[in-house]
């Protein structure tokens, strides 16, 4: 019973990684609530935006975005897209001066992320 316990050890981990090497089995991902990139100006912790110092937010219709202050430059921007392969599908937003957050279940009950972006130059 003792050599069949060892070989189980030794082998599935092997198995795994085999298969996660093949594409068989997906690794342990991270959670799609979380975000890495933040809008300068920003931080960015559990799907909510909060605003620096120095910076405010503008509510644009389908997006919000983060102006810097005295300058008054457009640093990026936060949308709320469901997801799926409708792209023009849009979660609520909440919206306050100092955070903005996709609004739970406005998307057919599927989860929202609250999506940073670049400003659009315009020559």
């Amino acid at each position: 019973m003792r050599t069949h316990a060892i070989a189980y050890l030794i082998a599935f981990p092997l198995i795994l990684a085999i298969a996660t090497g093949l594409g068989i089995a997906d690794p342990i991902k991270e959670s799609p609530t979380t975000a890495t990139a933040a809008v300068p100006g920003t931080e960015l912790h559990d799907n909510v935006a909060y605003i620096k110092t120095g910076y405010h937010f503008v509510n644009s219709g389908a997006s919000v975005q983060v102006v810097q202050d005295p300058l008054q430059k457009i640093t990026g921007n936060y949308t709320c897209p469901c997801p799926g392969k409708d792209k023009t599908k849009k979660c609520r937003m909440e919206f306050t001066p100092r955070r903005i957050t996709c609004r739970i279940g406005t998307c057919a009950g599927r989860a929202c992320l609250l999506t940073a972006s670049a400003p659009i130059s315009r020559q």
